[in-house]
């Protein structure tokens, strides 16, 4: 391990305490003087350690740089072999992870950037991924029929709110299938892109692309999007989680796809999905209808009562909320 990465990462891990030059040097099997040099470069990085003669190094409390070696520090060691991409910017961190999906990156590994050109969301959607952003694509290995494709949205959208939950003590709820709401405004768009066998139907991989808005100011919004989108932090005063936010979604997801039961996460899913007991309209070969939402079933499909009685699924689509 290098050794910049290796103080990076048990800086990381030790948050809130401070590390001496020596605990550095033999948690790393390296002298104190490589020490010194790694710390010297991580603050030429851009990192803010704090340092006190006599106790070593930290951290600063609201460090909060976005790096492989500080998302590593928060995903479990069974996940050691996965790869972590962190850019700067992306032209799309969907089309970055497909690129490794194709060269054999293994279950869980994960593209990173804080900004993109041209993101992607669902059905070919452009989603707008300003500065302030948290914008990561995860490379999914499952071993699963094709049918199964579709559970992972809803599952990602569990995996986002229980960290949202977790690591900033935020509530959010979602609206069918993929949007993540707090305070009545989406602050984070999921999207799921699968490639599969077509003779075993195995699913080969999931790109989930998932793109949270963080603390970016509300002017770099579109002005079409300045109704319904917010940011979680506008003002920047955000808590340094970012790297333990996206680890531990990372993480989910890939234990997701290892084990993928939709009874497991379906029913979390439903007790977060504000649009049950709603009215609703969508269109549905080329026709539009409206009905009332019962519920959502366990493979993901709206179940909705339409004015006649009559009861309809709905698989996939836009839908909007009449009340």
């Amino acid at each position: 391990m290098d050794t910049k990465f290796g103080v990076l990462k048990m800086l990381e891990q030790n948050r809130g305490s401070m590390l001496s030059g020596q605990q550095l040097a033999l948690g790393l099997g390296v002298t104190r003087a490589a020490v010194w040099k790694a710390i010297k470069a991580l603050v030429t990085d851009g990192y803010d350690i704090a340092s006190v003669h006599g106790e070593g190094y930290a951290l600063a409390p609201d460090c909060d740089k976005i790096s492989e070696a500080a998302i590593r520090a928060h995903l479990p060691q069974k996940m050691d072999d996965v790869m972590v991409v962190v850019k700067d910017s992306s032209e799309s961190t969907n089309i970055d992870a497909a690129a490794l999906a194709a060269q054999g990156a293994p279950n869980g590994s994960v593209v990173v950037a804080l900004q993109q050109s041209a993101g992607q969301g669902r059905i070919g959607k452009s989603f707008a991924s300003p500065v302030g952003g948290i914008y990561f694509s995860v490379v999914l290995r499952l071993n699963a029929d094709v049918a199964l494709a579709p559970m992972i949205t809803p599952a990602a959208a569990v995996a986002v709110s229980q960290a949202f939950e977790k690591h900033l003590a935020i509530s959010p709820s979602v609206k069918w299938v993929n949007d993540i709401f707090v305070g009545g405004k989406k602050v984070c768009g999921i999207s799921a892109q699968a490639t599969a066998d077509f003779f075993s139907r195995d699913l080969r991989s999931v790109i989930v692309g998932i793109g949270i808005n963080y603390t970016t100011p509300t002017h770099l919004f579109p002005p079409e999007l300045r109704d319904i989108a917010a940011s979680l932090y506008p003002d920047g005063d955000a808590p340094p989680v970012r790297n333990a936010l996206i680890a531990d979604i990372v993480s989910a997801l890939a234990d997701f796809a290892e084990r993928l039961v939709p009874s497991e996460f379906m029913p979390e899913y439903r007790r977060r999905c504000f649009v049950i007991g709603k009215r609703v309209k969508y269109t549905i070969d080329n026709s539009p209808e409206s009905g009332i939402v019962k519920t959502v079933a366990d493979d993901g499909s709206l179940e909705i009562e339409l004015d006649d009685g009559t009861q309809r699924k709905l698989g996939c689509g836009e839908i909007s909320i009449l009340f």
